[in-house]
């Protein structure tokens, strides 16, 4: 750097105003973060140059007149903004954002029923942050890195001596230098590979279900393993419990989840109590029981097709079939009168107003009456009155459940 470039950076800057158009606030310690490994602000994480065009589309949804910060624009929205050729490609610049903690992501359902991501997004910089601010400290670093360059003088940087290693333990027979002793796999590392490669496992079946997308490439599934087994074995490390980190990996469905993503399950999970997670559980396994016999049901004409155009809302549908299993049983219905309703009920993933109704008359409380309301009734004539009351007579009968407990845990009767 010359004396003159040195100059201008104490130099003040005049700002005109030229033509005036709508803009969103971008922080200047988002702008200034380091953008790639090389840089010297560099602390294990970055925001590529894409990160923070994604960080701009999120300002530019902010609504401030609300008093939020908060904004839903789709990926699809937020590729096209870009100029991304797929939706998928905003994922790691929005994981990059969610580790610098410049975002927070939470799931959200749309008014038409759709799932979506609401985004928080952060004008301040998060609590101990270390880098640079505003642009003064930009320039302030640049000095003192130009001023240490000046001072080391011309010529190559000194080389610093490496300490010798101690003489290698020689073999006493062949004077050969005897082999290293591998190392010794720590109790927390057997554990982590031990869940994960029951997981694994586990992924494997879903992948052959549908349920998750397989892994192409041999690069993909290293990835995808070490990913895996480094967050194991942190959290293990942290103090979690097994069972904790194996119902974290079912909720995120993924061989090998992000850094971010499997923290911020972690933390929404780990008060749970076992109460809570054997519910969770049960709910998940009488989920997959529903759509297995849901999958029979379509084949013998006796219910529709799953109208799920892609993956994530086939997803969709299940976690919600899986909410209202859990609620129902938390309100305390066996899970046999869950089965018998879902069965006459007959959908996919029924509406929580239709489960509760049906449990309600399989359990034999009252409905209320339609002129409870205030609403005037369907009927005009007495056609309502023919046939069972319950509006169940031209009903398919309900599957037969299972001889052990239809949700894959111990009989309700074993007690």
């Amino acid at each position: 750097m010359t004396s003159h470039e040195m100059d201008e950076l104490d130099e003040q800057f005049e700002v005109v105003v030229g033509r005036k158009a709508p803009f969103s606030m971008i922080p200047d310690w988002v702008t200034l973060y380091p953008g790639s490994k090389s840089h010297p602000m560099y602390r294990g994480k970055i925001l590529a140059p894409q990160a923070k065009a994604v960080y701009n589309v999120l300002a530019m949804h902010v609504n401030v007149a609300s008093g939020d910060s908060s904004c839903w624009p789709s990926r699809k929205t937020i590729a096209r903004i870009l100029g991304f050729s797929r939706e998928q490609s905003v994922d790691q610049y929005l994981d990059q954002l969610d580790d610098a903690d410049a975002i927070d992501r939470e799931p959200m359902t749309r008014p038409n029923g759709a799932k979506g991501i609401r985004y928080l997004v952060h004008q301040m910089p998060p609590a101990g942050f270390e880098g640079e601010t505003n642009v003064g400290e930009h320039y302030k670093h640049r000095r003192e890195e130009e001023a240490q360059k000046l001072s080391r003088g011309p010529g190559r940087p000194r080389k610093v001596k490496v300490q010798e290693a101690a003489e290698p333990d020689t073999d006493t027979k062949s004077g050969q230098p005897a082999p290293a002793a591998p190392p010794q796999e720590t109790a927390v590392e057997a554990a982590a590979r031990t869940v994960a490669e029951e997981w694994w496992a586990q992924a494997q079946d879903l992948t052959d279900q549908g349920h998750l997308h397989p892994l192409v490439t041999e690069q993909q599934r290293e990835r995808a393993r070490t990913n895996l087994v480094t967050r194991i074995h942190d959290a293990m490390a942290a103090g979690h419990d097994v069972e904790l980190i194996k119902l974290v990996l079912r909720e995120i469905g993924e061989w090998g989840p992000a850094k971010a993503k499997f923290e911020r399950m972690l933390k929404r999970l780990k008060d749970k109590t076992p109460e809570d997670i054997a519910l969770d559980k049960q709910a998940q396994k009488g989920a997959t029981k529903w759509w297995e016999e849901a999958e029979k049901l379509v084949a013998a004409k006796r219910m529709g097709p799953l109208m799920a155009d892609t993956e994530r809302q086939r997803t969709g549908y299940f976690l919600n079939l899986r909410t209202r299993i859990r609620t129902a049983l938390a309100a305390g219905y066996d899970s046999r009168l869950i089965w018998q309703a879902l069965g006459n009920i007959g959908d996919w993933t029924p509406t929580k107003w239709a489960l509760d109704k049906e449990l309600r008359r399989l359990s034999g409380v009252r409905a209320p009456r339609s002129g409870s309301s205030g609403r005037a009734p369907i009927f005009t004539n007495d056609q309502w009155m023919q046939g069972d009351s319950g509006g169940t007579q031209s009903a398919a009968p309900a599957p037969a459940a299972p001889d052990l407990d239809v949700f894959g845990v111990e009989s309700d009767d074993a007690a």
